[in-house]
């Protein structure tokens, strides 16, 4: 049986979501009832979909608003001592969204306090949700849909499991057949980029496909609904996507927080779950709950059976509900149980740990709480060193991304007045520029750490620190996602997941496919002091190529990545050499300096 970690909170939908990949972006990865599926680690691209830095659907990104709360516990993401637990519960392993951020295959009908979806978002129809989600698509994806071939690729997702149904998409008919015989025909819209007219006719042909199949009419709703629209957004790019009403819930849980009770869970066989982590404050701490204990039952209900996504659901709930938990306690071999009120739980995305004159802070994602947790967090590690604290060592690896306004105000943590990021995008709210409020926490040095998997929100801050010269960056390229998502709450109670706009450092390049590029580049390995004391010099040379490109191929794309091939993994190198950093002023100097030669005017 799989080991999934959960965090336990609620979430609520927002505008611009930026996260990272997942197998991710078009796909949903598919994952066993104990072990929630990922977004997965890879930059594989959709099918039909060519990597590559195009003015087409296939220059966007690939990842997807990464935001869920269903995390399972990589070894690669696995810390030491205790702050791994803390750690383990924060790394975001999948995100949806975007960066980002799968849930089961298994449709279920729960409801927003976990308990089952609500009767009228269940019963609400496959047309309804098909007509909303077009609608959405032409008012706001960054192209302009073809949406002819946009609604064969749809009515064949919808028709998947019925294959004696065929379509036959004419120029000016569209028209069904079941078994070779034609069942239903409509005149084709004559403008391919009118959606409202396409979603009419697409809904016409799933209302007769339905009367005309016994499998359709068998067939699950939110199956169908989900078939459709997952081949639709396949056809877009490939970090627009579509979450059904259970993968949907937890990605507003992620984001905004919610009805919980402040643990982090781990299965670790198939009859313990375990508590790995408590957040401070919670209403479990507050109980007496402990990690390590191992959760028994919940409100008189057995779970050592069930699958971890159900243990999740029965923890959760509508804020300020009384819960029962029995735990079965290790340490002191007994059983115990305590009865308290579920409250407001945000997950934490920031983790501390003092490495003696320095600050090691943890930065795992971007969530509502995200930039007041890292001010006070920032506060307490000045505190707590004194003023001879020689900086910080901010960790984004690992790090998929999140909401938006939190990528704009974490970087105002650090910077001062001037350009964060602009955004391009076919809609003309798309088009804006992000300046920080001058509200930066200081000027102490600070190193960030990127990996592969580092995308999005957690791109957007690397970039702006490294173009502004506020920040050195070592470490591997990241991801390379540099797009913003827009979330659509359709009728049924899933998410839209839609691409809004591109990505712009400072300097003007975007690094949608290509990633932003270390200053110290860890991922081929070397000796410590020889990367530190030359890396820099060494980049020189590739970054201001890595800065100036503006549209560049996807062999291009690829050459200049080879630099410095995207690492997955938390190498001890990347601390070492951001310690040594900090050590060294002079040496921290030259390396900030080799992001921001001829890059930022």
């Amino acid at each position: 049986m799989g080991r999934g970690t959960f965090t336990l909170a609620a979430r609520s939908a927002l505008a611009a979501v930026v996260g990272g990949p997942r197998a991710l972006s078009a796909a949903p990865h598919q994952g066993s009832r104990d072990r929630p599926a990922l977004g997965a680690a890879g930059r594989r691209a959709a099918p039909g979909i060519r990597p590559g830095l195009h003015p087409a659907p296939e220059a966007l990104a690939r990842g997807a608003p990464a935001v869920l709360a269903l995390r399972v516990v990589s070894p690669a993401l696995r810390l030491t001592a205790s702050f791994a637990r803390i750690a383990s519960a924060l790394a975001a392993a999948a995100l949806v969204a975007s960066c980002e951020p799968g849930a089961t295959s298994a449709v279920s009908t729960r409801a927003p306090d976990g308990r089952g979806v609500p009767a009228t978002a269940a019963d609400v129809s496959v047309e309804r949700v098909v007509l909303q989600a077009y609608r959405a698509i032409a008012d706001r994806h960054i192209l302009t849909p073809d949406f002819r071939q946009l609604s064969a690729e749809t009515y064949r997702g919808f028709t998947s499991g019925d294959p004696a149904l065929s379509l036959d998409a004419g120029d000016k008919v569209f028209a069904v057949y079941r078994d070779g015989r034609q069942v239903l025909s409509r005149t084709a819209p004559s403008d391919v980029t009118d959606g409202r007219a396409w979603g009419s006719m697409l809904a016409e042909l799933f209302s007769g496909s339905l009367e005309a199949s016994p499998a359709l009419k068998l067939a699950d709703r939110q199956t169908l609904i989900k078939q459709a629209m997952t081949a639709t957004t396949r056809q877009l790019d490939r970090n627009s996507r579509y979450a059904d009403p259970d993968e949907a819930r937890e990605n507003r849980f992620q984001r905004d927080g919610g009805g919980g009770i402040g643990i982090t869970v781990e299965r670790v066989d198939e009859r313990h779950v375990v508590v790995r982590n408590v957040q401070d404050g919670g209403p479990a701490a507050k109980a007496g709950i402990r990690a390590e204990d191992r959760i028994v039952e919940v409100d008189g209900e057995p779970i050592g059976d069930r699958p971890l996504s159900e243990v999740v659901r029965r923890l959760r709930g509508t804020i300020g509900a009384p819960i029962q938990v029995t735990l079965f306690r290790p340490a002191e071999q007994r059983n115990f149980s305590v009865a308290f009120k579920r409250a407001r739980i945000v997950p934490t995305t920031v983790a501390y740990e003092r490495r003696g004159d320095t600050a090691f802070i943890r930065l795992t994602g971007f969530n509502t709480a995200t930039t007041e947790n890292l001010r006070s967090t920032i506060e307490r590690a000045r505190a707590d060193i004194g003023r001879d604290m020689a900086g910080l060592i901010v960790d984004m690896r690992g790090n998929r991304g999140g909401l938006l306004d939190q990528a704009v105000s974490v970087s105002e943590v650090f910077l001062g007045d001037g350009l964060i990021f602009a955004t391009q995008g076919r809609h003309p709210d798309s088009r804006r520029s992000y300046r920080g409020s001058g509200r930066k926490s200081g000027d102490l040095p600070v190193v960030v750490l990127l990996n592969g998997q580092s995308a999005s929100a957690a791109e957007i801050v690397a970039a702006a620190l490294q173009d502004r010269g506020r920040a050195a960056i070592v470490g591997s390229t990241s991801y390379g996602k540099g797009t913003v998502q827009t979330v659509v709450r359709l009728a049924n109670e899933g998410e839209l997941v839609l691409t809004w706009s591109r990505l712009h450092a400072p300097s003007g390049y975007t690094w949608n496919e290509l990633g932003v590029m270390p200053n110290i580049c860890t991922s081929k390995v070397g000796d410590i002091d020889r990367l530190a004391a030359d890396a820099a010099e060494a980049n020189r040379s590739t970054l201001v190529r890595w800065h100036a490109a503006r549209n560049p191929t996807t062999e291009e794309v690829a050459q200049l990545r080879q630099n410095c091939p995207p690492a997955d993994g938390l190498s001890d190198r990347d601390v070492a050499i951001a310690t040594k950093l900090l050590q060294d002023r002079d040496l921290y100097a030259r390396a900030v300096r080799a992001g921001t030669d001829l890059a930022y005017r």
